[in-house]
């Protein structure tokens, strides 16, 4: 079948207007990218280059985009993501996961959707190595990432730590690694008696995430994504 291609640059566009757009939560930042050998061939669309969003203080940058069959019934679209040193407290002021302080990185290596879903990947997000800033969490994020993790409910509900309305933390993390509709998830470092570190805290007053799942059927953890905030609760120690 005969093909074609092209180079392009694509010049910076507003992200509150893209998102605006959409109809996602406003984000501030541009959207650019060099996008050199853009080719068509067997019903292939492949990306040489690279698309780079300048979004939250840092970048995301979307990598090794082909998509195939663009204009049939099932697209399939695989690509690699690479998140660069995000401000969280600027990223968790924008989505209702509860307020967050330090700086987030990471990847989504082998993304894989069919028709415009998601069917395998491998995911991480989580405290850069190198992050030397301010690491404070927020009650209510407390409890959200805890319900991801399904952790107990009651250690905030009340008494001492819920005069707290923030904590520090030493780093943060969140895995999961989709295959067959299931979300195989971890976290941070393995956690003392079972299960993993979402969040390890630091210092006084001391609190750890500890997350217990270690599969998840994906439909149903997007589902709790959707609802964040409704349910779940942190393990205190």
């Amino acid at each position: 079948m005969a093909g074609w291609g092209f180079d392009a640059v694509l010049t910076p566009v507003s992200m509150p207007r893209v998102t605006r757009a959409l109809g996602w939560p406003e984000m501030e930042g541009t959207l650019s990218g060099v996008v050199p050998d853009v080719t068509y061939r067997d019903g292939t669309l492949r990306v040489g280059g690279a698309l780079l969003v300048r979004v939250f203080d840092g970048a995301v940058v979307v990598d090794h985009l082909n998509l195939e069959r663009p204009f049939g019934v099932v697209p399939v679209l695989r690509t690699d993501v690479v998140v660069r040193n995000l401000d969280l407290d600027l990223l968790t002021r924008r989505f209702p996961l509860g307020r967050i302080t330090g700086r987030l990185g990471g990847y989504v290596r082998g993304l894989v959707l069919e028709d415009w879903s998601p069917v395998s990947f491998d995911a991480w997000l989580g405290t850069p190595e190198d992050d030397r800033s301010r690491h404070r969490i927020s009650q209510r994020a407390v409890e959200n990432l805890s319900s991801l993790g399904g952790g107990p409910t009651a250690a905030l509900s009340g008494g001492f730590m819920r005069l707290f309305e923030e904590f520090p933390y030493d780093r943060l993390g969140f895995g999961c690694r989709l295959d067959k509709g299931v979300c195989h998830m971890r976290g941070v470092a393995p956690a003392k008696g079972g299960g993993y570190y979402i969040v390890k805290g630091k210092g006084l007053p001391h609190i750890d995430v500890i997350g217990y799942r270690t599969e998840v059927d994906w439909a149903q953890l997007v589902d709790r994504l959707l609802s964040l905030g409704v349910e779940g609760g942190p393990v205190v120690e």
